[in-house]
């Protein structure tokens, strides 16, 4: 079953808006809804992912020893892992 949606109110400028709309009256959207949706989880994953870089960018700049971060980072078994 698909997960239920919830209505939102979404403030925004006229010029936004018209240029939403005339992507859907063009047909690249059903609705200014799911134009809206998509942004939002287009921007979530972003969200998401410059997290997960800063998160390894604070690791990588903790001093750490070489050995230890090619430990957990690499399979020394595998072809091309040093």
């Amino acid at each position: 079953m698909p997960a239920r949606k919830k209505k939102s109110v979404v403030s925004t400028s006229p010029e936004h808006v018209a240029e939403v709309e005339k992507l859907v009256g063009a047909g690249h959207y059903r609705s200014v809804s799911e134009f809206v949706r998509e942004a939002m989880a287009e921007k979530l994953e972003r969200l998401a992912a410059a997290r997960v870089a800063e998160q390894v960018s604070r690791y990588c700049a903790m001093e750490q020893d070489d050995d230890l971060i090619a430990g957990q980072a690499f399979d020394p078994d595998e072809p091309g892992s040093r």
